[in-house]
C-alpha cells in the first residue's frame, strides 16, 4: 500500500433523518436496478450469517473473526437498522447490537453511569458515529435511552471540545488538541437530528462561553467545514492542524458534508445547502468513479500518488464509499435531488451483481472473497437506500416516518407491524413522511383515549387543515380510520403535528389514495 495520512474515522450514521419506507410491493425496484426487497432480505441474512457475532458485534472480515472496532461496527449497525426499517425484519437485533456496544464500552465517568468513553485513546470521531447510530436506533425502536445517550455525548463533546482555534470545529482528540478534521465534525449531523427533538434546548460551550441550540451548533459547524475544506471544484479536503496539512479527498468527507447539508436544508429550507451539496456530489460522481455507471471505487491521496483503491479485505477505508452513499441518499430524499438516484442505484446494482455467497461485493465493481465487513455492508446500504429512495405510495407505517419533538415509536401489539407513533401531545411533536406520491386523499389509522382528538396536517411545510380523529377508548388496542380529502403534490412532505389547542392521538399508519 502507498503511504497515506490515514484518518481513523467512523460512519456518517444516522441519526440524521428517518429512513423513508415505500409501501410498493416487495418485488418492486427502481428502474435502474434489478434487485428487490426480497433480495435485500436474503443478502442481509447472508451478511448476518457471515459476520454477526457475540450477540451484537461484527467480524472484521471473512478471514479475520475478531470483532471490528466500534466506529466501523457503527456503520454495520446503521446498515442493519436501515434495512430493518425498510423491510420490517431483524427488529430485535437493533436493540441487541446497541446494548452490546454500550455494555462493552461504557464506564461510570463524567457523571454518566453509561458513558461510552471507557477508553481515553479513542478519537472523538469514533463517538460521533456511535452517537449517530444511537439516534437512528432510537428512530427505529422508540427507546428513549438511546436518544438520551446520544444527546449526552453530543453535549459532552460540544461543551469542551469545540472552540474557535483554526476558525471553529470539533477537535479530533480530547487529550492532544492539535488537529481538526472533517470526520470528527460528524457531531454536527447528530446536532441536526437532535434539533428535531429539542428545538429550543441550548448547550453551553465552555471555551467560547456561549449557549447554542442544536440547530445553531449544526449551522456553525457546517459553515466552518465549508470555509475550511470545500474547494471551488467541489473537492472536500480532510484536516487542518499543527500536524501536516491533509489535503486528501475522501468520499467519506464528501458524504459527511452531504448528509449535514441535507439535514440543514430539511430544517431550514435554505437552498444554499442544496447548491453546496450539488458541487460536492457532482465532483464525487466525476472524480471517484469508474465505468459508464460511475461506480465509486477510488479515494484520492492528493499529495502523493493520486487515486487509489482501498484494499477490500484489510483497509478500513473500504467503508468510505458506503458513508458517501448514505450522505447521497439523504441528499436525494431530504434535499429532493432525485437526479442522483440512478447513480446510487447503479452502485448498488454493481455491488449486487458482483456478490459472492450472496454477499454484495466490498469493492462494488469486482468479485472478491473474505471482504471486510464494512465493505460488504456498504453494498447492502446502497441496496437499501436505492429501494428506500423511491416515492412513498399506498400504506405508510407511522414508525418509519421522521419523528419530531416528543413524538416517538411505541410498541403496541394491536398496531400494524407492532408499532405506532405516540406521545404526540406537546406543541411541535409529530411525524413527517418525505417524498410521497401524488394523492388526493389521506386515510389515517389512529387510536385515542381522548374525546375530540385533533392534529394539524402540513404539506410541504404549509398547514393544510386540522384533522379530527374518533375516540377509540384506548391508546394502543382499538383503532379507527379517518379519511380526509387534501391535494398532495408529487414528491411532497406530509407532516402530522400537535399545534397549540390540538388534542392527542396515536398514529398507526396512513394511506395515500386518489379519488
Amino acid at each position: 500500500m502507498p503511504k497515506r495520512i490515514h484518518l481513523r474515522t467512523a460512519t456518517a450514521l444516522a441519526a440524521a433523518g428517518a429512513l423513508l419506507v415505500s409501501a410498493l410491493p416487495a418485488g418492486a425496484a427502481s428502474a435502474a436496478s434489478t434487485f428487490t426487497q426480497t433480495d435485500l432480505v436474503r443478502t442481509t441474512n447472508a451478511f448476518l450469517n457471515a459476520y454477526y457475532i457475540n450477540g451484537g458485534d461484527f467480524k472484521t472480515s471473512g478471514s479475520d473473526g475478531s470483532a471490528i472496532h466500534f466506529w466501523e461496527a457503527s456503520f454495520n449497525r446503521e446498515t442493519l437498522t436501515d434495512a430493518s426499517r425498510l423491510t420490517g425484519q431483524w427488529k430485535s437485533k437493533i436493540s441487541e447490537t446497541y446494548y452490546r456496544y454500550e455494555n462493552t464500552h461504557s464506564a461510570n465517568r463524567f457523571g454518566n453511569p453509561k458513558c461510552w468513553i471507557g477508553n481515553d485513546s479513542d478519537w472523538n470521531d469514533d463517538y460521533s458515529w456511535a452517537t449517530q447510530f444511537a439516534l437512528d436506533a432510537y428512530e427505529a425502536t422508540g427507546d428513549p435511552h438511546m436518544r438520551d445517550q446520544a444527546k449526552w455525548h453530543t453535549d459532552f463533546f460540544y461543551r469542551d471540545y469545540y472552540d474557535n482555534i483554526d476558525g471553529g470545529g470539533f477537535w479530533r482528540e480530547r487529550g492532544v488538541q492539535d488537529q481538526k478534521d472533517v470526520p470528527s465534525n460528524g457531531f454536527a449531523i447528530a446536532a441536526a437530528e437532535l434539533a428535531r427533538y429539542y428545538p429550543a434546548t441550548t448547550v453551553h460551550n465552555d471555551p467560547l462561553n456561549v449557549d447554542r441550540t442544536y440547530l445553531q451548533i449544526a449551522q456553525d459547524t457546517y459553515n466552518w467545514l465549508k470555509a475550511s475544506f470545500l474547494r471551488s471544484d467541489g473537492g472536500f479536503e480532510n484536516s487542518i492542524s499543527g500536524r501536516d496539512w491533509d489535503d486528501n479527498l475522501y468520499t467519506y468527507n464528501a458524504g459527511v458534508f452531504l448528509e449535514l447539508a441535507a439535514n440543514l436544508y430539511d430544517l431550514t429550507g435554505n437552498t444554499a445547502y442544496i447548491t453546496d451539496g450539488r458541487r460536492v456530489a457532482d465532483f464525487a460522481k466525476n472524480h471517484f468513479t469508474t465505468g459508464s455507471n460511475k461506480v465509486i471505487v477510488y479515494e484520492d491521496h492528493v499529495g502523493e500518488d493520486g487515486l487509489y483503491r482501498p484494499d477490500p479485505v484489510t483497509n478500513y477505508e473500504i467503508v468510505f464509499k458506503g458513508i458517501f452513499l448514505r450522505g447521497l441518499y439523504k441528499f436525494i430524499t431530504m434535499g429532493r435531488q432525485s437526479q442522483y438516484l440512478d447513480w446510487l442505484s447503479g452502485n448498488a446494482q454493481s455491488a449486487y451483481d458482483h456478490r459472492t455467497n450472496d454477499l454484495p461485493s466490498a469493492t462494488f465493481d469486482q468479485t472478491v472473497t473474505n471482504g471486510r465487513s464494512t465493505g460488504v455492508a456498504s453494498g447492502l446500504a446502497a441496496m437499501t437506500y436505492t429501494l428506500a429512495a423511491r416515492k412513498l405510495s399506498g400504506r405508510i407505517e407511522g414508525e418509519n416516518g421522521q419523528k419530531y419533538g416528543t413524538g416517538r415509536n411505541e410498541t403496541a401489539a394491536s398496531a400494524s407491524n407492532g408499532q405506532l407513533v405516540g406521545s404526540i401531545d406537546i406543541a411541535g411533536a409529530g411525524v413527517a413522511f418525505r417524498n410521497v406520491s401524488a394523492a388526493s386523499a389521506l386515510t389515517f389509522r389512529t387510536a385515542s383515549a381522548n374525546t375530540g382528538a385533533e392534529l394539524s396536517l402540513y404539506v410541504n411545510g404549509v398547514k393544510a387543515r386540522d384533522v379530527s380523529f374518533p375516540y377509540t377508548g384506548s391508546w394502543n388496542a382499538a383503532f379507527a380510520d379517518t379519511t380526509v380529502a387534501v391535494p398532495i403534490p408529487d414528491g411532497a412532505t406530509i407532516k402530522i403535528q400537535f399545534d397549540p389547542g390540538d388534542v392527542a392521538a396515536n398514529i398507526d399508519y396512513l394511506t395515500l389514495s386518489s379519488t
